[in-house]
C-alpha cells in the first residue's frame, strides 16, 4: 500500500517532458496566430493603398476632363501632393460640330486619347488612358466676332 502512495504523489505534477511539448504546443499557436495577424497588417496597408489610388485617380481623371486637349495636349499638375502628367493625342479627325437642328456649329470638335501617369513622392502609381473631346470655337453670333 505505501507503493501506491508514493506512485500518486509522482504523479500529480508535470514532468519536464509534458512542459516541452506544452511550450512547443503554444509556441507553434502563438506562430500562426502572429502569421495570420502580420498577414492581415500587410493586406490592410494593400487596401488602403488600393483606396488611396482610386481618390486619386478619380481626382486625376476630374481634373483632366476638364481641360481641352486641343488647347494643352500635354502638361504637368500637382493635385493633392501628387503629380500628374499628360499626353494627349487625337484619335478621331478634327470636324465641323452640329447645332440643335443638324446645322454647322460653332465648334470644330476632334476627339482625343489622354494618357496620364500620377506619381506620389517619386514612385509611380500607374498609367492610365481616357478619351476625352477636345474643342475650339470657329464661328459666333455675330460677324466679325473675336473668339
Amino acid at each position: 500500500m505505501q507503493r501506491r502512495r508514493t506512485w500518486r504523489r509522482r504523479a500529480a505534477g508535470f514532468t519536464l517532458l509534458e512542459s516541452i511539448v506544452a511550450l512547443a504546443i503554444f509556441a507553434a499557436c502563438g506562430m500562426a496566430l502572429y502569421s495570420l495577424f502580420n498577414t492581415n497588417l500587410i493586406t490592410l496597408n494593400r487596401t488602403a493603398d488600393v483606396s488611396r489610388q482610386v481618390v486619386v485617380v478619380r481626382n486625376a481623371m476630374d481634373y483632366l476632363s476638364a481641360i481641352n486637349p486641343r488647347d494643352k495636349p500635354e502638361g504637368e499638375v500637382e493635385l493633392g501632393g501628387v503629380e500628374v502628367a499628360w499626353q494627349s493625342t487625337l484619335v478621331e479627325p478634327v470636324r465641323n460640330g452640329q447645332n440643335t437642328i443638324g446645322g454647322r456649329g460653332d465648334f470644330e470638335i476632334g476627339l482625343y486619347e489622354v494618357e496620364f501617369a500620377v506619381t506620389d513622392e517619386g514612385r509611380s502609381l500607374g498609367t492610365w488612358r481616357m478619351r476625352v473631346a477636345g474643342y475650339k470655337k470657329v464661328r459666333g453670333i455675330f460677324p466679325g466676332q473675336e473668339f
